[in-house]
């Protein structure tokens, strides 16, 4: 399946892929007009699917091939809507636009976009509030991709979105051999939730991003404080991007259109995290 392919995402042959067409014409919008993917790809999609460590739960992964691979391979996490999602794909496609082989990863179990439903999403969700449980799946992740051809598993970097930046964080806080380079965190969930690992500043620890913005009102200060102090105590190599009067859900245009005033889009806060995050992926992934 080459590029674009998901704009068909209607088609009921297809999974579902946005919350609604306004939702989707957004996305679709500010990803025809990309100018990273101005005569870059044609991108290969195609299925991934593996299962969680305990081969009881099938993942139904995407994956997102460049055109010319450097090794280096990134995994992408979904926001609490699910894996089925137009957003991630875009971003997905400016990662293989820079060489980077990349897994759009299945926390859920959703092969059909039924994340978008709420009844479904709330439970299957709820098992994931065992945070071993979701890191398990993370790292399940990690590995499937670890095991794609042509991949180098030391080149490896996971980035997450609101739930996706907590399983991303849960995943490098969970001892200095996770498997990744570097974890970056999109208005992710912020606490001290897990057991750190004791020491993270060895050499083989993922450097960690946090960007943050100071107008999200599900993160308390409190535990962002919480998340900080934890990151401090073990050592971690760590940065967090504030972002001024930028509220939840920052990246994505679609939340320019989302009712609830805990979130919105900010195109210079997109801009600038993604920016900073492309720089950590370059430097903890070179060859």
């Amino acid at each position: 399946m080459t590029s674009r392919a998901f704009e068909s995402q209607y088609d009921e042959s297809g999974p579902r892929m946005a919350k609604d067409p306004a939702y989707a014409e957004a996305v679709l919008s500010a990803w025809r007009s990309d100018p990273v993917l101005e005569g870059a790809g044609p991108f290969v999609v195609e299925p991934l699917v593996y299962k969680d460590e305990e081969g009881q739960q099938r993942l139904h992964g995407r994956l997102v091939r460049p055109t010319a691979p450097t090794g280096a391979g990134v995994v992408v996490v979904h926001t609490a809507v699910g894996p089925r999602d137009l957003y991630l794909h875009w971003r997905a496609e400016v990662l293989a636009s820079r060489g980077y082989t990349v897994l759009i990863a299945d926390l859920l179990g959703d092969e059909l976009g039924q994340g978008w439903e709420p009844e479904w999403n709330s439970k299957v969700r709820e098992p994931l509030n065992d945070r071993n449980l979701s890191r398990k799946r993370m790292q399940a992740s990690v590995a499937a991709l670890a095991a794609v051809e042509g991949i180098d598993p030391k080149r490896l970097a996971a980035l997450g979105y609101c739930f996706g930046g907590r399983t991303v964080l849960d995943l490098a806080r969970s001892g200095p051999f996770a498997g990744i380079s570097a974890a970056i965190s999109f208005h992710g969930i912020l606490d001290d939730g897990v057991i750190a690992s004791e020491d993270m500043s060895h050499e083989n620890a993922p450097r960690v991003l946090i960007c943050h913005g100071d107008a999200d009102p599900f993160i308390s200060p409190e535990n962002r404080a919480a998340c900080e102090e934890q990151l401090g105590a073990c050592k971690a190599r760590w940065d967090m991007l504030v972002l001024g009067g930028v509220r939840h859900g920052f990246t994505n245009p679609a939340q320019a259109l989302n009712p609830n005033p805990a979130f919105g889009y900010s195109e210079r806060a997109a801009s600038l995290s993604w920016k900073v995050a492309e720089d950590l992926l370059a430097d903890s992934l070179r060859p």
